[in-house]
């Protein structure tokens, strides 16, 4: 009885020391390889690591906005869009000094003292039509229900065009504030001519949260 125990314990052990062996085996070969997806071919597992490769550089993760809340007026404008005539420029504050408000290079210019994107009121923006990038060469090509839209930091404002008109630099009608939210755009014109002040007036349409 006491060999048949024996006999028996033996093999239990010599079974347990397969079992191990197979198990440490295994956890060998997974580590050695890594973790691998059985539904994966090696032509896909190939082109699944060229397409990781390719986005590491210049990987974006987009943060979701949980306030889809825009707060109008709090927030500059930081860049111009108009698709009709393919602009999209920084916009910078440009305070006026002594009574001149100079014209910004190369960028569109809000007037500091006017209103932020969404607030009511009349916001001024200027930028030149035949040098120093010429960002308002075009805003002439503007007719009514074209789009012009200021992004902030944290929102986007589109607003519609409304009119347009031509008067004399002298005239500062153009800036007159509004109870509604508006914007006016200042350009010299004729082409390289600039004697006198093109005015396009746009009205606020929507607002979202970018």
């Amino acid at each position: 009885m006491k060999r048949v125990f024996s006999a028996l314990g033996t093999v239990m052990v010599v079974a347990g020391a397969g079992l191990l062996t197979y198990v440490l085996v295994q956890y060998h070969n997974q580590s050695s390889t890594g973790t691998k997806s059985p539904h994966w071919s090696a032509a896909q597992a190939k082109k699944g690591k060229e397409i990781a490769a390719q986005f590491a550089k210049h990987q974006v993760v987009k943060v979701p906005v949980l306030n889809k809340r825009v707060d109008a007026g709090v927030e500059p404008a930081v860049r111009m869009i108009i698709p009709r005539i393919g602009l999209d420029a920084p916009v910078v504050q440009t305070p006026p000094v002594n009574g001149v408000w100079d014209v910004a290079d190369w960028r569109v210019g809000h007037l500091s003292t006017t209103p932020n994107p969404g607030a009511p009121g009349n916001a001024a923006f200027s930028a030149h039509d035949d040098i120093k990038g010429e960002i308002f060469k075009r805003v002439n090509e503007l007719t009514p229900g074209s789009q012009i839209i200021l992004k902030t930091m944290h929102g986007s404002f589109t607003y519609i065009v409304t009119g347009q008109q031509v008067v004399d630099p002298s005239n500062t009608a153009p800036l007159n504030p509004t109870k509604a939210s508006t914007i006016t755009l200042i350009s010299c014109t004729p082409y390289w001519i600039d004697t006198q002040r093109l005015i396009v007036k746009a009205v606020l349409k929507t607002s979202s949260a970018t």
